[in-house]
């Protein structure tokens, strides 16, 4: 099903798409370097897997694609459809105007697709589409927002530029990770690229290492807000199934006499080389296989013409903490990325904040948060966030952020 809008103020036309695969979107956004996220590739094992449908609108200049995004939308039991635009628009044409028109189009989505809200958490760098999308009255989202608990850390990530020498991205590195390095390049180990018959092996190093930093938690696994924790060998296979076909997913093993001891997981899509997932079943720890493997796919990545190497999930505030204090206090110590976040930034490479979160409310969810307590609390009484809930509608209805437009 697909419908058709012409801008009658310009020489674009808007198309909306709720057809399952688009190959002629996905070969769009592979082409602009968007994020795989954006795909419908990513969409169909997100409807697999969670039961999340998509929609998608194009921009068109004639019958070319010049930008366009895709809505996930998540049916919430006290809310509806619930929008989430993760890492996107997508832009071919990225001119103030371009932008603008793409932010309104994603206005009126929230009405068309008769969404309780539309939450965009835009790609990185992206400092225009930030401004545009505070200029029309996107804002911030309160703390507890339903349906999923939103964390207040925006995970940022850290790249290398791939088109630099093997010595100048050695040189970048601290002495401890190059010294690492070369003692894990003359470890007695094989590396060794994946196939499916390989995915269980990664998944049960995976899910070590998940339980072993606490990254597996019923209660918010499925949060949209940073990329998904894989929480069965069932998931592994359908986010395989859909990507592997294309080329934009890989996995990489270290084993030792021919038993995994540690793997990877990666998203190669556009011109980044995306580190996702880790596994190690804590043998050989003098083999400093965690950093042989991870020179291994910068070297993989470079040998296919990857501009950039993505290390993905960087705890900011760790970070700006190890930059600036001989003692990092407990409290960050305590937070499940502090020991991937200092093990990523001894690499060097450029660090890159994100670009936050910004929300923009239905009427029909003003209207809600107006509602008596009587009501809300009986429209809560069998929510699976009743207690989230309450307290974002506690909270909202103090600052009365969403009635200053």
């Amino acid at each position: 099903m697909s419908c058709q809008e012409t801008n009658k103020k310009s020489a674009f036309k808007i198309e909306y798409c709720h057809e399952k695969n688009n190959p002629q979107w996905d070969a769009f956004v592979h082409e602009v370097n968007g994020a795989l996220f954006q795909t419908s590739a990513w969409a169909n094992y997100e409807y697999q897997y969670y039961g999340w449908n998509s929609v998608r609108f194009f921009v068109k200049n004639e019958e070319t694609m010049v930008a366009g995004c895709q809505i996930t939308i998540i049916n919430d039991d006290l809310m509806g459809n619930i929008g989430i635009i993760r890492s996107g628009p997508c832009f071919k044409i990225k001119t103030p105007e371009m932008i603008s028109l793409v932010v309104n189009e994603m206005k009126k989505s929230i009405q068309l697709l008769n969404l309780f809200y539309l939450k965009v958490n835009p790609d990185f760098n992206e400092h225009d589409l930030v401004a545009i999308l505070k200029n029309e009255k996107f804002e911030s989202p309160l703390p507890n927002l339903p349906p999923y608990r939103i964390q207040n850390t925006y995970m940022s990530t850290l790249f290398l530029d791939l088109t630099q020498s093997n010595d100048e991205l050695f040189q970048q590195m601290t002495t401890m990770r190059r010294r690492g390095i070369k003692k894990g390049l003359k470890s007695p180990y094989k590396m060794i690229l994946g196939d499916r018959d390989d995915l269980k092996s990664f998944f049960e190093l995976y899910h070590f290492t998940s339980r072993r930093f606490k990254c597996v938690t019923p209660v918010i696994h499925k949060r949209m807000d940073w990329y998904p924790t894989l929480e069965s060998y069932d998931e592994l296979c359908k986010l395989w199934n859909e990507l592997s076909p294309c080329g934009w997913i890989k996995i990489f093993l270290c084993t030792v006499e021919n038993e995994p001891i540690c793997g990877a997981l990666a998203f190669t899509f556009g011109n980044t080389f995306r580190y996702s997932k880790w596994g190690w079943n804590l043998k050989y720890p003098e083999f400093h296989l965690s950093e042989a493997i991870q020179w291994e796919m910068i070297q993989w990545a470079k040998a296919n013409d990857f501009q950039y190497y993505d290390f993905c999930d960087i705890d900011y505030e760790v970070v700006e903490a190890y930059r600036s204090s001989d003692e990092i206090p407990d409290a960050l110590k305590a937070r499940g990325f502090y020991g991937p976040t200092i093990f990523k930034i001894h690499f060097g490479g450029n660090i890159t904040k994100g670009s936050g979160r910004y929300i923009l409310y239905s009427d029909k969810m003003k209207h809600l948060i107006k509602t008596s307590n009587e009501e809300l609390n009986l429209l809560l009484k069998h929510s699976k966030d009743s207690f989230w809930a309450k307290k974002f509608f506690s909270r909202a209805r103090q600052e009365l952020i969403m009635f200053d437009n």
